[in-house]
C-alpha cells in the first residue's frame, strides 16, 4: 500500500501546488512529506516536481504520472467499494441477465423480493438469451433456458419447468397441438430453451410452427390480449392476468403436453459473489422450484 499513499500525496501537491498545504490536509510535516516524495522520485529515477519559489509544479514526466495515477485511484476507489460490498452485501449494484423467455412472472416477482429486502442495493436486469454478458463480467447473474455451458461458466441451480401453451379465452375447443396451429403462435425468441423445446415437439408430431410473432416474454401478455391467438411460455414466466379486479383473464393455460425447459442460475467462474447476488440467486431458485410443480 506504500505506493497507494504517495499516489495520494502527489494527487495533493498537485492540487494544492504545495507541499506545505498538501501536509496539512494530509496531517503529517512538510519535511516528511518532502522526504518521501524525493524517495519516490530516486526510484522512479525522474523528477517528479520543480520546487520554485512558493511551490512546486509537475515536471514533464510528472504530467504523465499525474494521468496514471487519476486513472489508477479511480480504478481502486472502484474496487474498494466492490469489496465493502462483499462485506456486507447492503449497498451496490447486482447486474442480472434474464432470457427473453423468462423475462417475466415468476423470476421477476423475485428480483422484486429482493429489491424490497435489499433497499440499498441497485439492481440491473438484462434481457441476454446466452451467457455472453456472464462470460465478459458485465452481469453477475445469468438465467437461462436450456444454456450451454463450458469452463467459464457455473451452474448454481437448475430445475425443470413444464413449457405450458396460453390462450385468448375467446379460441375455442383446443384439445391438441394442431388445434394451436390453426392460430397465431407467439413464441420466444429463437436461440432461447423454450423455443427449441417447443420445435422439438412439433418434429416429434411432423408438424410446423405455422403463422407466428416471434417477442421476447415480457410482451407475450400484451400481444395475447390483442386477440384469438396462443402463446408458449414456461410455467413459472408467464400467467394468465387481467386488466381489473374480478374480471376475467385474459389468457387461460390449455392441458397440452409439451415437454420440461431446464432453467438455470449461472455465475461466471472465478468471480466472487456478493452477498447481494446470493441473496438474488436464492430468490431465484425458490421462484423455480414454486414454478416446476
Amino acid at each position: 500500500m506504500r505506493h497507494l499513499k504517495i499516489y495520494r500525496a502527489i494527487q495533493m501537491i498537485h492540487r494544492n501546488g504545495s507541499i506545505r498545504q498538501a501536509a496539512d490536509v494530509l496531517s503529517v510535516s512538510p519535511s516528511a512529506l518532502n522526504r518521501s516524495i524525493q524517495g519516490f522520485e530516486e526510484e522512479l529515477g525522474v523528477p517528479v516536481f520543480h520546487r520554485i519559489p512558493g511551490g512546486v509544479e509537475l515536471t514533464a514526466a510528472g504530467e504523465l504520472l499525474i494521468l496514471l495515477i487519476d486513472q489508477h485511484m479511480v480504478k481502486f476507489n472502484d474496487l474498494l467499494a466492490e469489496m465493502r460490498s462483499l462485506q456486507d452485501g447492503v449497498r451496490g449494484t447486482v447486474a442480472i441477465s434474464l432470457g427473453e423467455d423468462l423475462d417475466a412472472g415468476l423470476l421477476i416477482e423475485a428480483v422484486a423480493a429482493f429489491e424490497r429486502d435489499f433497499p440499498g442495493v441497485s439492481v440491473r436486469i438484462v434481457p441476454e438469451s446466452s451467457a455472453a454478458r456472464l462470460k465478459a463480467r458485465q452481469v453477475d447473474l445469468a438465467v437461462l433456458s436450456a444454456p450451454e455451458t463450458d469452463e467459464a461458466t457455473e451452474v448454481l441451480y437448475a430445475q425443470r419447468v413444464p413449457l405450458m401453451a396460453w390462450a385468448d379465452p375467446s379460441l375455442g375447443q383446443i384439445a391438441g397441438i394442431w388445434d394451436l396451429l390453426a392460430h397465431r403462435l407467439i413464441l420466444p425468441p429463437e436461440g432461447t430453451g423454450s423455443r427449441a423445446q417447443f420445435r422439438h415437439v412439433l418434429r416429434r408430431h411432423r408438424l410446423s410452427e405455422g403463422t407466428v410473432t416471434t417477442a421476447p416474454l415480457s410482451q407475450m401478455s400484451t400481444l395475447l390480449a390483442q386477440g384469438a391467438r396462443a402463446g408458449i411460455a414456461p410455467v413459472c414466466a408467464l400467467r394468465p392476468f387481467a386488466t381489473e379486479p374480478k374480471a376475467e383473464p385474459l389468457a387461460r393455460p390449455l392441458s397440452l403436453k409439451l415437454g420440461d425447459v431446464q432453467i438455470s442460475v449461472l455465475r461466471a467462474v472465478g468471480t466472487p459473489m456478493t452477498k447481494a447476488s446470493e441473496a438474488l440467486s436464492l430468490r431465484l431458485q425458490t421462484a423455480l422450484e414454486a414454478g416446476a410443480g
